[in-house]
């Protein structure tokens, strides 16, 4: 099965994960930082929704290549294969399970109440929006930071 690094066993598509998790992050900070800063909104929107879309992606092609090919038989070479990796994916899972249900609720809301500073709407859905993206931005950066730790035990070690 081709790997996307020279270094790792995973599949392709787990590399790619990996590799596109390093630019989420960071787009997903400026995002935050756009709208609470300089209050661009729009801006926030659509960096958001196109987030959204690209990791929905992200997790249909993980969840493919998942049930085709699987992933034990790479990571069985690991030295950490009966000891450290199936705890480090559950502590992912941990995050990353709630992680997509919040940022689905969190978009959703803000589509339905199309939040604009200033508004009725958003002195009544604000608060509650910018509580569930924080909320969604932490779990989506331990869901990172976990899946690299998993990444790294089961198919670089």
């Amino acid at each position: 099965m081709p790997s996307l690094f020279p270094f790792s066993r995973a599949s392709f598509v787990l590399d790619l994960i990996v590799f596109v998790m390093a630019i989420v992050i960071p787009i997903m900070l400026f995002s935050m930082s756009a709208v609470r800063r300089r209050h661009e909104i729009e801006i926030h929107r659509k960096i958001q929704i196109v987030l959204g879309v690209a990791l929905g992606l992200a997790i249909l092609a993980f969840e493919v290549d998942m049930r085709i090919f699987g992933w034990r038989s790479q990571a069985q070479p690991s030295p950490y294969y009966d000891t450290l990796v199936f705890p480090s994916l559950y502590v992912h899972l941990f995050f990353a399970i709630p992680t997509l249900f919040l940022w689905a609720y969190t978009i959703s809301m803000a589509m339905k109440h199309r939040i604009h500073l200033g508004t009725e709407v958003a002195k009544n859905h604000r608060f509650r929006h910018k509580f569930f993206g924080k909320l969604s931005a932490y779990t989506m950066m331990a869901t990172a930071v976990t899946g690299w730790i998993f990444y790294y035990l089961a198919f670089v070690a």
